[in-house]
């Protein structure tokens, strides 16, 4: 691909904005001119046309399996240029040896083309992995990776037909909502005095049931009941399982910001905890000592087990989510601790 030339003016900008980054030392204009730098590299290297006229850009074709039409490719662009912002903020680019380097040979430094198509694989999945962060309706089912060793869209896996688990266009609309707060989520139980999975599932989804459900009231009179401090009690537990799940997940984007060159595989890897994370911030927040905490189990072990019993069951109780929870499957954590 060819790169625009830089004149000397260009050179003498970029040395003045690089020193302040290296230096740690830049002001308002400096970051801006930095990102604005960054933004123009990575458009150059995904998209072909004028950056000023957006009605020429088109997708170039080593991206084109990834983004279906500029649009989604500028929305990953400004992704991209976040990250990258980040790592500078967080002093990832105070080093002396960049201010050696031409403005070209910097930002290829800085924002690689390895690096800009790992990021744009593993930004394409975060979105695609069956609506964990919510699919346009036009997108179809997951999408498989396969289709070379640089991953992109190896055709859509289609949904399951005569299934009313399958998650269709209607049930990645209702993921959004869940996903935004809204509480639509819907708990079968069998009878009003819940057995202890459904108590479990209660206490690990209580945020998000929906109140206008008919097993809404014996829910709510079983948290009066049973647990130690009531409803408060349940609202606060949640609070602080949310927040350890949401550092989880910006640790996941920290180590990879921290090892840009890292291998797909392990990228891959990143994504999947990633999706199961998400997964767990909406249907299994608390941990073990929380569920014990509430319940006054004897145990530690007694939290576990019910919590292993919940993750097990999980995708027959909410019949609205059941093909989403059987791909994440929430049982299988063999090295993460989020909770």
């Amino acid at each position: 691909m060819d790169e625009l030339g830089c004149s000397n003016h260009d050179e003498e900008a970029w040395a003045a904005i690089i020193t302040k980054v290296v230096k740690g030392e830049e002001d308002d204009e400096t970051v801006w001119a930095f990102r604005f730098a960054i933004e123009q590299r990575v458009w150059r290297v995904v998209l072909a046309g004028q950056q000023n006229d957006p009605g020429s850009a088109r997708v170039r074709s080593s991206f084109g399996h990834l983004f279906r039409d500029p649009h989604a490719a500028e929305d990953f662009i400004a992704e991209f240029t976040d990250q990258v912002d980040r790592s500078r903020r967080h002093g990832r680019f105070q080093e002396d040896s960049l201010r050696s380097l031409s403005r070209n040979a910097a930002l290829s430094q800085i924002a690689a083309k390895s690096l800009i198509r790992k990021r744009a694989i593993s930004s394409v999945r975060k979105f695609a992995r069956g609506g964990i962060t919510g699919l346009p309706d036009e997108a179809g089912g997951p999408v498989s990776y396969d289709a070379s060793d640089h991953g992109g869209w190896g055709g859509q896996i289609p949904s399951p037909t005569g299934s009313s688990s399958a998650i269709s266009d209607s049930g990645s609309e209702l993921l959004r909502r869940l996903q935004d707060g809204e509480a639509i989520l819907e708990l079968s139980i069998k009878t009003e005095r819940l057995a202890s999975l459904e108590e479990t599932a209660a206490l690990q989804t209580w945020v998000l049931l929906n109140p206008k459900q008919s097993a809404y009231e014996p829910i709510r009179l079983m948290i009066n009941e049973k647990v130690v401090g009531g409803i408060d009690a349940l609202l606060e537990a949640h609070s602080v399982g949310r927040e350890e799940i949401t550092a989880a997940l910006a640790a996941c984007v920290s180590e990879i910001e921290a090892h840009p060159s890292m291998e797909l595989k392990r990228l891959n890897g990143i994504d999947r905890r990633r999706a199961r994370l998400e997964g767990r911030r909406l249907f299994d927040p608390l941990s073990a000592q929380a569920i014990r905490a509430l319940l006054s189990l004897p145990s530690l072990n007694a939290g576990e087990k019910r919590n292993s019993k919940y993750r097990a069951g999980i995708s027959g109780l909410f019949h609205q989510f059941d093909g989403l929870l059987r791909e994440l499957d929430l049982r299988d954590e063999p090295t993460e601790d989020a909770s």
